[in-house]
């Protein structure tokens, strides 16, 4: 089945995950195949996806109660779901999973997810959130562990978003129910650009193997940014395409231009109604590419889909890669030694002294007109190294007259 004739599906993991499919449900109803899997029966009924599309995992086991920010609860209840994660997966040529690290059901059951795919052969991207600062060591340590021990390794591409940036670009005053929705509509906006990019029969598509080339087994952190115009929106004539930038570049996610310039790789998607025109389509993808430096690899696609009519999308992913945690290759797709650390200086030699069996000579005593036990002529009376003269190397040079003595 090819990208032109099934839709990529998009699936949220846990609590966050299925926030962000159903903001993504709002934002493009109908235009993607929509899953959602938790173990929390309320954040999976607040998801407006059809039923069919939800699997409330291990219910049974957990009762719909939740993984309560237990990994180990996650993964049990994610692997007595694989015959059904099978069933839901089969047939889609595209899978972007989304969710936050940190806590059970997502973090958990990442891993059971990824390996589900793998049995299928179904090409996977992760667009994961990492926990908030404030919420402790122990959820950014889980974070980190799943990445580098269930993901990095095994998944074709894998992006994470620190939850961070919501408080450094945010104000100050900002509802805290009004920042997340915000960061829900921003990542449901990138998941909708990086399926449009990344589909076949468009405009102008990535080739997600180029993408997997750059990605695959480095860990990398991402800032987002999106906007969204109409024609005739700007009063002083703006073109949509044009206001769509200065929104993207002022989108809250993003972080500022700094994350455009400093950025180790870029990726842009234009998205708009049928009467989207290849000039502006040129126009604002050439403007964007201005402020990715040269070294950088940029990738850039357009899509049209008829629900946005009037309405255009421009999204920026910004992708930085941790040096210290490079898993595999350069941007140039060369492999990485990584620098080993120098050796230290031997530490100077101790005299220690060898410890030595105590090997005695014997002899009969008063048993010495006994008569002796001799097999194959050996008199077993005597222990093995006195009747075969066997000496004990201490490790010590011997001089060839120590030697005669000895002998």
């Amino acid at each position: 089945m090819t990208m032109e004739q099934a839709p990529i599906t998009v699936l949220g993991l846990g609590g966050a995950g299925c926030r962000a499919v159903g903001a993504l449900e709002k934002l493009a109803p109908g235009r993607l195949r929509l899953l959602a899997v938790d173990t929390d029966r309320a954040a999976l009924e607040n998801c407006p996806i059809p039923e069919a599309n939800r699997l409330l995992a291990a219910a049974d086991w957990r009762g719909g109660r939740g993984c309560g920010g237990n990994v180990l609860d996650g993964q049990r209840a994610l692997a007595r779901e694989r015959s059904a994660l099978e069933s839901l997966l089969t047939g889609t040529p595209l899978l972007r999973v989304g969710g936050g690290l940190g806590g059970g059901t997502a973090s958990g059951g990442a891993g059971i997810v990824l390996s589900v795919c793998r049995k299928l052969d179904l090409p996977t991207l992760f667009l994961l959130t990492l926990p908030f600062t404030l919420e402790g060591h122990s959820k950014r340590r889980v974070a980190e562990e799943t990445l580098r021990n269930e993901l990095l390794e095994m998944a074709d591409a894998v992006l994470t978003l620190p939850n961070d940036l919501l408080f450094s670009v945010l104000p100050g005053t900002t509802p805290l129910s009004e920042a997340f929705a915000l960061a829900d509509r921003e990542i449901a906006g990138t998941a909708l650009a990086l399926t449009a990019v990344l589909r076949q029969g468009n405009l102008l598509a990535v080739n997600f193997t180029d993408l997997v080339a750059v990605l695959r087994r480095r860990k990398s952190f991402c800032s987002l940014g999106v906007g969204i115009a109409a024609s005739g929106e700007a009063a002083d004539g703006t073109g949509r395409c044009q206001l769509a930038l200065e929104r993207m570049l002022q989108s809250p996610l993003l972080g500022g231009v700094d994350k455009l310039t400093g950025a180790d790789a870029v990726i842009f998607s234009l998205i708009g109604g049928d009467s989207l025109a290849l000039g502006e389509t040129r126009q604002v993808l050439e403007q964007a590419g201005t402020f990715v430096r040269p070294e950088a690899k940029l990738f850039a696609g357009a899509s049209t889909e008829s629900g946005f009519g009037e309405n255009v999308q421009l999204c920026a992913l910004t992708i930085k890669f941790d040096a210290a945690e490079e898993v595999e290759s350069t941007l140039a797709g060369g492999p990485v030694r990584k620098n080993r650390p120098a050796r230290k200086a031997a530490a100077p030699a101790v005299e220690v002294e060898q410890l030595k069996f105590a090997l005695d000579t014997l002899s009969k005593g008063m048993m010495d007109k006994t008569t002796p036990v001799i097999w194959n002529g050996e008199d077993l009376d005597f222990p093995t190294f006195q009747r075969r003269n066997v000496m004990i190397d201490t490790g010590k040079t011997v001089s060839a007259s120590e030697l005669k003595k000895q002998s």
